[in-house]
């Protein structure tokens, strides 16, 4: 058991935290170590579990999932967080990321997405799911204040393609925009990825704007 994944579930809605936990059992590398109602239990009972990943609901009584992402982020800066949300909790996307969380996953979706997601967030990767990776673009572009920190990591025209990664282009639809072949599109993101240590466009886009590289 050395080798799993530590996983802990915080979610006030019963049915649905304990299926999860059945579900993710069934994974040999994933170890289910805690399993809580609310924010306040998790803040109780981390200190004796210390999971690498915590799936997090975004609405619970007593501590919501934005307050506790900001206190586990002082207290146990090493725990991943994925916030799990309805679609109506969106307006919340920014908040958590900003707040510290890893990844962000509608309750709705599959088993195979929360499992992706808890590797790809223990391995040091953000994940957002594609149902509400526009909402996170949005809210990032009308907020966050250019930053010019990519300056010595990127290309100036990698960061023009991270520009049109972001409005979610096609390489087609980005090679027209900036007068290149597709071919040399292509090439310019996969050295982006390279660079950021990131595996698709989500996750690059999303690691931009946590790092306030993207324009208002």
């Amino acid at each position: 058991m050395t080798d799993c994944i530590r996983v802990a579930i915080a979610d006030d809605n019963e049915n649905f935290r304990e299926t999860l936990r059945e579900v993710l059992e069934y994974e040999p590398d994933l170890e289910i170590v805690g399993v809580w109602r609310h924010g306040a239990d998790v803040l109780l009972g981390l200190e004796d579990v210390r999971p690498d990943v915590l799936l997090l609901d975004i609405n619970m009584p007593f501590l919501n999932g934005v307050e506790t992402t900001k206190q586990l982020q002082v207290r146990y800066p090493d725990v991943r967080i994925i916030i799990l949300t309805m679609h109506d909790d969106e307006g919340y996307v920014l908040e958590t990321l900003k707040s510290g969380a890893s990844g962000y996953l509608v309750k709705d979706g599959s088993v195979s997405e929360v499992v992706r997601a808890i590797r790809e967030v223990a391995a040091g990767r953000a994940i957002v799911h594609p149902q509400v990776t526009h909402t996170v673009i949005a809210q990032f572009q009308e907020r966050a204040e250019m930053s010019e920190s990519w300056r010595g990591l990127l290309t100036e025209r990698e960061m023009d393609i991270l520009r049109e990664l972001a409005t979610g282009k096609s390489n087609e639809e980005i090679a027209a925009a900036l007068n290149i072949t597709t071919k040399t599109v292509k090439n310019h993101i996969s050295s982006i990825f390279t660079k950021l240590h990131v595996q698709d466009r989500t996750q690059a886009v999303v690691l931009a704007m946590k790092r306030h590289w993207l324009p208002a």
